[in-house]
C-alpha cells in the first residue's frame, strides 16, 4: 500500500476557457504488493519510489474530479504518522506541504518539508522532484538520508536514476551511529554497485558530530574513494593519514572492509617489536575469510637476528561450536643467542588447539591442547602471557541445570621452566629443573564434580548434596627441603560424596538458629612408587566415614542514633564429629591452599579440597559489628576465633618430636595446615574490618593474631581511592615464618636445605600501590610497584604514559619484572624488563611496538 498523506496534492497544466475549478484532496491509491526486499535495495529504491507514488497519485486526480490547477495554500491538517517498519505489508509514506504535477515539464514535485518513509529509511528534503521522461530522482535543500540503524547522509543537493542505479551528490557528508564522519566534495554512483567519492575525507572523530567547526584529531585524506558494494570493500587512491592538520603517512593505494562488512579478507595492523635474542622485527597480520564458516589468522613476523616466525590460526565454526589450530615456527639463523638454554637448536615450534561445543542449552564440552619442541619456545618468542609458567592440555564435559551442575575434566600440565639457570654473577647453572619439575606434575584422569540442592524440602529444610571422583598419577614425589608434601609418587583414586541438610529458624526476639547435619563418605585406592616416604608410603585400598552434626546460632542487635544505625551480631557455631581418619596419612593434592581468616572462621569444614576432611568436634566463635551513617558511608568489622572441644586437631602434629626425627632421616612430614593459626586447641585470632566513605575511598583490612602473645602473624590492607583526576590503590601483605620451618630446615639432610635457612627471613613483608593520574582531559600517568620491604628489592615495576581521545589512544609504558629463584646452590635473582608503545586508531586498528631487554 502506498499512502499520499499532509493537506495539498494538486496539478498544473495549461489555463482552459473554463478557468480555474478550485482544488479537492487527492485518496490514496494501492500499488501491486512487492515481495519483501533487502535493505540495500529499499535504501536503493526509497526516493524513486516515493516520487512514483506521487506521480500514481496526481494521475488519478482528473478521474477524481480534482483541479487542473494549484489552489491557494490552506493550513495543513497534523502530519500522519508513518506504519513501524516490518509489518507484514511493507508501506510507502510520502510527506509534503504540496504536491504539483507539470504537464509541460512532465514532472512531479513534492514542495516544502517533504518526508518519505520506506522499509524503516527515511528521506527529508525541501524538494524532491521526479522526471519522468529521464526516469531521474532530484532531492534539493537540506538532503538527509536517514537510514535504518541511524547513519545520517546530508547533502544539499541530490540526483539519482530511479533504482539508484546511477547517481551524483555534491558536499556529501555521511555521520554514522559508530560515531564517525565521512565527507566528499562530490559523489558518483554506476552500475547500480559501484560509487566513486572525490576527495574523500574520513574520520571517527565524535567531536566532529557535536562541534563540526573543530578539526579532527585524525583524517584519512584521498584524491579518489571507491566503494564496491558487491565486494563490500572501500579502495583509497593517493590516501595520506593527517594528525592534526599534519600529513604524518602517505600510501599511494590501500584498503579495508565497509562498515558493514564483519568478516573481510585483508591486511591487519602491524607490529614492530625489538629484543636483544631476536633482533629488530616487524610482523604483518593477514586476515583471510574465504567462507563463511571458517577464517585464519596469519602473523608472519620477520626479525633480524633470528629470521622468519611463521605463526598461523586456523578457526573453523559449526552449527554447535568452534575449533582452532595454531601453528608456529622458525628455522633459527642465530641459535647461539640462546646458548646453554633449550631454545639452543636449529628448528624450533609448536602447535595449539582449542575446541569449544554445546550440546543444547544445558551441556557443553571441549579441549586446550598445546605441544611445543621446547619449554622455553613462547616465552622466548612472546607466544604467551609473561609469567605463565606451564602449558596444558584438558578435556572437558560440563552441564548447568537450575538445581544441579556437573563437571568432568582430564587434565596435563607441561612445565616451561628451563633445565638451565643463573646466579646473580651471571655464572650458569644446570640442574635439571624443568625436567624435575615435569616429572612432579600430575596426570589427572579425570577429576568429576557434580552438585545439587533438592527442590524439596525435608523436614522443613533443604537438602544438598556433592560427589568428586578424582584419579590422578605422577612420577616423581613433589617434596620441598622442609619435608613438606606436594604430590606423591605413583597412582591414587578417591571417590567421594557428601549429603546435607540445613534449616533456619527466626523466634520472636530475632535469634537465628540454624542446624545442620551431613554425611561424608570417602573410597580410596593408592599406588605408592617413592619407598621414601616413610609412613606415607602405604599401598592398598582405603575408606573413611565423617559424620557431622551442628548448630549456627547469631542475635543481631539494632540500634538507631543520630550519627547512624548501628548492628552487632555475636555469633557461635558448635560442630561435632569424630577425629579425621587416616589424618595427614593419605594422598593430599587439592587440600593444600589452606588460608585461616574471616571467610574460613565458620567453615565446618575449612579444607580447600576433598583429599582432607576436618575432625574433632570445635566451636566457633566471634562478633560482627556494622556501621551505617546517613550519608551512606559504612564500617563493618568481624573478629573471631576457633576451639578444639574434643578429638585429635586436624590442623596440628600429631608429635613435633617425632615430626623432626622423620624430618632428620629424609621423610616426609604431614604439614598440610603447619603455620595455618588452627594447630593449638585456642587458634589464632582472625579479624577484618572494611570502611567505604561513599565519596570514593574504600579501605579493608585482614588480619590473624597470635593465640598466645596477639602478635600479628598474617595481615593484607588495600586502600583504594579516587578524588577528582587521581585514582590510586595501596596495599601491604605480610606473613610471620612459622619456627617449625626453621626447626624443620636445621634437621634436614636434602640438597640445598642449608642455603635456603640461610635466605630465609623470620617474615615476608611487601607493599604494593598503583596509580592513575589524569593530568589533562586526555593526558593520564599511570604506574605500580611491588616491593619487599624484607629483601629490600623491587619484585615488579610499570611507569607509563598514555593519550587518549574519542578517536585515537596511545601510551608509552615500561615494565619490570624481577624474581628469584632458588637452586640447589645458590639463589638467582631473574629480571625481566619490556618497553611497550601501544596505539589505536578507532575503527581503523590497533598497533603495538615492543622492545624486550631479556
Amino acid at each position: 500500500m502506498v499512502r499520499a498523506v499532509r493537506d495539498r496534492h494538486t496539478r498544473k497544466q495549461p489555463p482552459t476557457s473554463d478557468g480555474p475549478r478550485g482544488s479537492a484532496r487527492v485518496a490514496s491509491t494501492a500499488l501491486p504488493s512487492r515481495p519483501p526486499e533487502t535493505f540495500a535495495a529499499a535504501l536503493r529504491r526509497g526516493l524513486v519510489v516515493g516520487s512514483v507514488s506521487l506521480l500514481t497519485l496526481l494521475l488519478a486526480a482528473p478521474v477524481l474530479g480534482t483541479s487542473a490547477r494549484a489552489a491557494p495554500a490552506v493550513e495543513r491538517p497534523a502530519p500522519v504518522v508513518p506504519p513501524m517498519p516490518g509489518t507484514r505489508d511493507e508501506h510507502m509514506v510520502v510527506e509534503a506541504d504540496q504536491a504539483v504535477y507539470d504537464d509541460h515539464a512532465d514532472t512531479v514535485t513534492a514542495l516544502g518539508n517533504v518526508h518519505i518513509y520506506y522499509k524503516s529509511t527515511t528521506l527529508i528534503a525541501h524538494k524532491v522532484t521526479y522526471l519522468r521522461a529521464t526516469r531521474k530522482v532530484i532531492a534539493e535543500g537540506d538532503v538527509r538520508l536517514i537510514d535504518k540503524d541511524g547513519n545520517v547522509l546530508t547533502a544539499p543537493r541530490l540526483d539519482a536514476s530511479d533504482g539508484f542505479a546511477e547517481g551524483f551528490v555534491e558536499s556529501l557528508r555521511i555521520d554514522s551511529v559508530d560515531r564517525s564522519r565521512f565527507a566528499a566534495e562530490s559523489a558518483k554512483r554506476s552500475d547500480g554497485n559501484v560509487t566513486v567519492f572525490e576527495k574523500g575525507v574520513y574520520s571517527a572523530c565524535q567531536t566532529c558530530v557535536n562541534e563540526p567547526e573543530k578539526p579532527p584529531f585524525w583524517q584519512i585524506k584521498a584524491a579518489r574513494i571507491i566503494h564496491k558494494q558487491d565486494e563490500k570493500t572501500v579502495y583509497y587512491e593517493d590516501a595520506k593519514l593527517e594528525m592534526l592538520g599534519v600529513p604524518i603517512a602517505y600510501v599511494p593505494y590501500f584498503q579495508h572492509p565497509d562498515p558493514t562488512e564483519k568478516r573481510k579478507t585483508g591486511f591487519l595492523m602491524p607490529r614492530v617489536i625489538f629484543s636483544n635474542k631476536t633482533g629488530a622485527g616487524v610482523q604483518q597480520p593477514f586476515y583471510w575469510a574465504p567462507v563463511a564458516d571458517w577464517d585464519a589468522t596469519l602473523q608472519p613476523t620477520l626479525m633480524s637476528r633470528q629470521g622468519l616466525l611463521a605463526d598461523a590460526e586456523v578457526r573453523h565454526r559449526f552449527e554447535s561450536g568452534l575449533v582452532t589450530v595454531r601453528g608456529f615456527g622458525i628455522d633459527q639463523m642465530d641459535r647461539k643467542a640462546y646458548v646453554d638454554t633449550s631454545g639452543d637448536r636449529k628448528v624450533r615450534g609448536g602447535v595449539s588447539t582449542t575446541g569449544r561445543f554445546t550440546i543444547n542449552e544445558k551441556w557443553s564440552w571441549g579441549w586446550e591442547a598445546t605441544a611445543i619442541s621446547d619449554r622455553h619456545f613462547l616465552s622466548d618468542y612472546k607466544l604467551t602471557q609473561s609469567g605463565v609458567d606451564h602449558s596444558l592440555m584438558s578435556t572437558y564435559l560440563t552441564g548447568q541445570g537450575l538445581r544441579n551442575s556437573f563437571d568432568a575434566r582430564l587434565y596435563k600440565f607441561t612445565v616451561l621452566n628451563d633445565d638451565f639457570g643463573y646466579d646473580a654473577n651471571g655464572n650458569k647453572l644446570l640442574w635439571g629443573a624443568g625436567t624435575e619439575l615435569q616429572d612432579k606434575q600430575p596426570v589427572v584422569h579425570p577429576v568429576i564434580d557434580y552438585d545439587f540442592v533438592s527442590e524439596n524440602p525435608v523436614a522443613g529444610g533443604e537438602v544438598s548434596g556433592r560427589f568428586n571422583f578424582t584419579s590422578l598419577s605422577r612420577s616423581r614425589s613433589d617434596i620441598d627441603t622442609i619435608g613438606r608434601v606436594y604430590g606423591l609418587a605413583g597412582t591414587f583414586s578417591r571417590v567421594s560424596g557428601i549429603a546435607a541438610w540445613r534449616r533456619q529458624f527466626i523466634d520472636g526476639f530475632g535469634q537465628v538458629i540454624t542446624p545442620f547435619a551431613s554425611l561424608r563418605g570417602d573410597l580410596l585406592y593408592e599406588k605408592v612408587t617413592d619407598p621414601s616416604l616413610g609412613y606415607l608410603g602405604k599401598d592398598g585400598t582405603f575408606g573413611r566415614v565423617m559424620p557431622t552434626i551442628g548448630v549456627d546460632y547469631r542475635y543481631p542487635f539494632i540500634a538507631t542514633t543520630a550519627q547512624g544505625s548501628h548492628i552487632f551480631e555475636p555469633i557461635a557455631q558448635f560442630v561435632v564429629r569424630p577425629s579425621e581418619t587416616w589424618a595427614g596419612r593419605l594422598a593430599n593434592d587439592d587440600a593444600q591452599s589452606l588460608v585461616f581468616d574471616d571467610t574460613t572462621l565458620f567453615r565446618a569444614d575449612k579444607f580447600s579440597g576433598w583429599d582432607r576432611t576436618e575432625g574433632g568436634s570445635r566451636l566457633n566463635v566471634g562478633a560482627n559489628y556494622t556501621f551505617q551513617s546517613p550519608d551512606g558511608s559504612t564500617m563493618s568489622m568481624l573478629m573471631g576465633r576457633s576451639y578444639l572441644v574434643s578429638g585429635v586437631n586436624s590442623f596440628g602434629f600429631p608429635s613435633y618430636s617425632a615430626l623432626l626425627r622423620d624430618a632428620a632421616m629424609g621423610r616426609a612430614v604431614p604439614l598440610t595446615a603447619f603455620g595455618s593459626g588452627l594447630e593449638t586447641s585456642a587458634s589464632d585470632w582472625v579479624g577484618r574490618v572494611t570502611l567505604d566513605s561513599n565519596a570514593g575511598f574504600r579501605i579493608g583490612a585482614q588480619g590473624r593474631f597470635d593465640s598466645a602473645t596477639f602478635d600479628l602473624a598474617r595481615a593484607d590492607i588495600q586502600a583504594v581511592g579516587t578524588s577528582g583526576p587521581l585514582s590510586a590503590s595501596v596495599g601491604w601483605s605480610y606473613l610471620k615464618t612459622p619456627k617449625a620451618v626453621y626447626d624443620l630446615l636445621a634437621v634436614s639432610p636434602l640438597a640445598g636445605a642449608a642455603a635456603v635457612r640461610a635466605a630465609i627471613k623470620d617474615e615476608r613483608s611487601e607493599l604494593q600501590s598503583a596509580l592513575n593520574l589524569r593530568v589533562a582531559p586526555a593526558w593520564r600517568l599511570f604506574g605500580a610497584i611491588r616491593y619487599d620491604l624484607k629483601d629490600r628489592y623491587v619484585s615488579g615495576d610499570n611507569v607509563g604514559i598514555g593519550y587518549d581521545n574519542d578517536s585515537f589512544s596511545i601510551s608509552l609504558a615500561y615494565n619490570e619484572s624481577t624474581y628469584q629463584t632458588v637452586t640447589s646452590s645458590t639463589i638467582s635473582t631473574v629480571h625481566d624488563q619490556t618497553y611497550y608503545l601501544r596505539f589505536g586508531f578507532r575503527t581503523l586498528g590497533d598497533g603495538q611496538m615492543r622492545n624486550s631487554l631479556r
